[in-house]
């Protein structure tokens, strides 16, 4: 019935921010919103057909994640990732192995958005299926 998450969809306190923020990390504008004649929206791809949308909310409480816990994004190659954030100097944690068996690291938005980027493995239960004990 479904193919996959189609985008999701964060408010941020700076448009401009955020958005030199998500494009320094290689996601690309493909167009904007606006309201009244002024820019309030960003639509960012990231790849094929998976996209992230960002609205500013100048009102906005940092950390704004509270209904959504987290976005996750995948990669097939986590190391050379790493690498080209600190070439942007964009901070992230150290590369973790899951208790599902896929790589992770975390990073944060300007507004405190929390968000996994992880790359499975042959043995990660997305594939797999099964019980695992949660580890945080």
């Amino acid at each position: 019935m479904f193919k996959r998450i189609a985008h999701v969809c964060l408010n941020v306190k700076n448009l401009d921010r955020s958005l030199a923020f998500y494009t320094r990390l290689g996601l690309e504008p493909v167009f904007r919103f606006t309201r009244k004649g002024g820019l309030f929206g960003v639509y960012l791809k990231l790849a094929e057909a998976s996209f992230i949308e960002i609205f500013e909310n100048p009102n906005l409480e940092a950390p704004v994640n509270t209904a959504l816990v987290h976005f996750c994004l995948e990669t097939e190659d986590l190391d050379g990732l790493m690498a080209q954030l600190r070439e942007r100097g964009i901070a992230h944690t150290e590369r973790k192995l899951g208790c599902d068996d896929t790589w992770q690291i975390w990073l944060k938005d300007p507004d405190g958005n929390a968000f996994e980027v992880h790359q499975y493995t042959p043995k990660s239960l997305q594939f797999s299926g099964g019980t695992v004990e949660a580890d945080w």
